[in-house]
């Protein structure tokens, strides 16, 4: 005689008016009763727009937090290197390529092209990784601390943010 699992077993009672039940089968199901919000008595329609609102606010804050990362006087500069950093690796490596592609195996048993795409494969990964590195130490806070802030801003203000930066391309259109 088979016995049924412990996990196909429900209780014998419901739970009580205190106790709230909380599917969790979806991330999405558990954040938003993170939130506090109740999607489930929700048509298919009056869920999409309540996710598109949510994308639109979340947008907002994105494209606000992209002006005050330009407005910042460290995060161009940073960025600058960041990408130097990236091209010097990617450079290295292509450079490595080259080398056996024009020396070809024959090339191989020469000491001085081996030394020579073992130190372009080395400057590769060293700078690609002080690039991440980079990235991780000092751009990183600025994107957090300027999303954090513009999370924060009030409609009017993210309204502010918005139009400051809209206003190149407003005066680029106009010429």
């Amino acid at each position: 005689m088979a016995r049924k699992s412990t996990s196909s077993a429900k209780p014998a009672r419901p739970a009580g008016g205190s106790v709230r039940v909380v599917p969790a089968t979806a991330k999405a199901k558990r954040a938003a009763a993170e939130r506090g919000e109740d999607l489930s008595n929700l048509s298919k329609e009056e869920k999409k727009a309540r996710k598109a609102e949510l994308r639109r606010e979340e947008d907002r804050i994105y494209t606000a937090s992209s002006q005050l990362m330009k407005e910042d006087e460290d995060y161009p500069r940073y960025r600058r290197i960041w990408w130097v950093l990236l091209v010097i690796g990617i450079l290295a490596l292509i450079g490595t390529w080259v080398l056996l592609a024009v020396l070809g195996q024959d090339g191989m048993a020469d000491k001085g092209a081996q030394t020579a795409q073992f130190a372009l494969i080395v400057a590769a990964y060293a700078a690609i990784i002080v690039a991440f590195i980079f990235d991780f130490i000092k751009i990183r806070p600025i994107r957090n601390a300027c999303r954090d802030k513009a999370a924060g801003m009030t409609a009017a203000k993210l309204d502010d943010v918005i139009a400051r930066s809209m206003a190149p391309k407003d005066k680029k259109q106009g010429k």
